[in-house]
């Protein structure tokens, strides 16, 4: 897919470039005085999903898409976990995937797929700007976030907030339970927070690149099984562009989808209800119902 696009280096955010450039080399840098040990090593791996799961069934699911309502106490924890994952409060989160869902491959889809995978993937953080992307989100309907205390609580607090999940918390836990502080603070805090975001941003990039398109063929959204395993379902982005209210984007049981499981779930011990399920799926282009399905859960 050409491009007509240019990016100039004075487009370049300083502070996000900074923060996505500069961390995987502080990583890099002292990972080899820093042994991993084995205990660190799987607090990272198990904090990564928490955080990551945050954004699939918190930030996306829940918030952006409003596939289920979620008790507060739920709420909460996702919110403060999301902010660990340090990919802005929730609110600019969706408000940019509201309008990338709206205006999908377009100008005003800030992640537009048709200005390339590097721009897609994290082209479009580096030249983040607000006025501009202020402009892409101009009449996309936050006034549900706005009323959601949960939601303004975590904009009101977000960078110490940002600083206590995504750094303090992941390194403590290291440092207090078997004495690795530099190791969780190097691994679980900055290592993963890398690995999330670039977990994150393939979504918007090889989602739109690689994989089929089963039910639409509007735009560029795929669905690729490879990278639902590492995305916590995410990667049936065809069918989610196609039905975005859907608590699921692996609408089949076989499917990979693992943050569908976690909110069936919670929704089977009460802690979320109002649950969105579609009752079909569209095949080809995008046109007429071409069958009935049951929703197995």
């Amino acid at each position: 897919m050409g491009s007509p696009h240019k990016t100039s280096w004075r487009q370049v955010h300083l502070r996000y470039a900074a923060a996505n450039l500069g961390l995987p080399l502080y990583v890099a840098y002292h990972a080899p005085s820093i042994s991993l040990r084995w205990e660190t090593c799987v607090w990272t791996l198990i904090y990564a999903f928490m955080t990551g799961l945050s954004i699939t069934a918190g930030y996306h699911r829940l918030w952006t898409h409003q596939a289920y309502k979620a008790c507060l106490p739920l709420r909460i924890v996702l919110a403060a976990l999301g902010a660990g994952a340090l990919q802005l409060p929730i609110r600019v989160w969706a408000a940019d995937h509201r309008a990338h869902h709206r205006f999908t491959d377009t100008d005003r889809d800030p992640y537009n797929a048709k200005r390339g995978l590097f721009y897609t993937h994290i082209g479009w953080i580096l030249t983040y700007n607000s006025d501009r992307f202020g402009h892409q989100t101009e009449g996309v309907d936050l006034s549900d976030l706005d009323r959601d205390p949960v939601v303004v609580w975590q904009r009101r607090t977000y960078y110490p907030l940002a600083g206590l999940m995504g750094f303090l918390l992941p390194a403590a836990v290291a440092g207090t339970l078997w004495g690795d502080w530099q190791g969780g603070f190097l691994y679980a805090a900055c290592l993963r927070v890398v690995l999330v975001w670039h977990v994150s941003y393939c979504i918007n990039s090889l989602a739109h690149w690689i994989g089929e398109q089963p039910h639409s063929t509007r735009n560029t959204a795929r669905d690729s099984a490879l990278l639902a395993v590492v995305t916590l379902g995410e990667g049936y982005h065809n069918y989610h562009h196609a039905f975005p209210g859907d608590y699921r984007n692996g609408v089949r049981l076989t499917d990979l989808d693992v943050t569908k499981w976690w909110i069936w779930a919670w929704e089977r011990v009460g802690l979320v209800w109002d649950v969105r399920r579609c009752t079909g799926w569209r095949t080809g282009g995008g046109g007429f119902w071409e069958r009935r399905v049951r929703a197995w859960f």
